[in-house]
């Protein structure tokens, strides 16, 4: 082969890879805001359950597209959509006090799983607090174990920033919960008052 039938090659191999990271952003920005919108259904008490699992299938879908590319796999924007999803669920779940589903049930990476996990404290606080607006100590104090319980396994990880960045996610983490318990503790107090 002469040199400029190898660049040609090359040239159309970038082009296609290229192809497939535009194709990657896209999707994945349409699965994030599919996931931001699942998560305002619950806070909302609407849960729509064809929209999760609308956006597990255009999760497998990206993966699909992209599959031929493993970089693109574990880039930023098919692991973000990941880790929005695995958010999704794992808040889902949680609140609903059934058994979390692991990384491979969710087919996603372990870090977009243990970084969803993370930002699920979150959203459960948001719940919580709700609950202590609505004066529901009760449903307040089950959602803050809920919580607790994620906080305490999320703690026990210590791996490097390169694989997965999880120390930031675990002091925001240590922080939610402090705000929280004061929270539950204040609202307590109030009621025994």
């Amino acid at each position: 082969m002469q040199l400029h039938e190898l660049m040609s090659e090359a040239e159309q191999a970038l082009a296609a890879e290229e192809e497939a990271t535009n194709l990657a952003f896209s999707l994945s920005r349409k699965i994030i805001r599919k996931t931001k919108t699942a998560i305002h259904g619950i806070h909302a008490g609407q849960r729509d359950p064809e929209l999760i699992d609308s956006i597990s299938s255009d999760l497998a879908g990206l993966i699909d597209a992209v599959s031929g590319y493993p970089k693109l796999i574990y880039g930023a924007d098919v692991e973000s959509a990941m880790m929005e999803f695995a958010e999704t669920v794992i808040y889902d779940y949680a609140l609903r006090g059934e058994e979390i589903p692991s990384y491979r049930v969710l087919e996603i990476t372990p870090a977009a799983w243990v970084l969803g996990l993370a930002d699920s404290i979150g959203e459960l606080r948001r719940d919580m607090l709700d609950r202590l607006m609505k004066g529901n100590l009760q449903e307040a104090t089950r959602i803050f174990s809920k919580m607790e319980e994620l906080c305490d396994v999320l703690m026990t990880l210590d791996i490097k920033d390169s694989v997965a960045p999880v120390r930031r996610k675990q002091d925001i983490a240590r922080g939610i919960m402090d705000r929280s318990r004061t929270d539950i503790t204040t609202a307590s107090m109030m009621k025994t008052a």
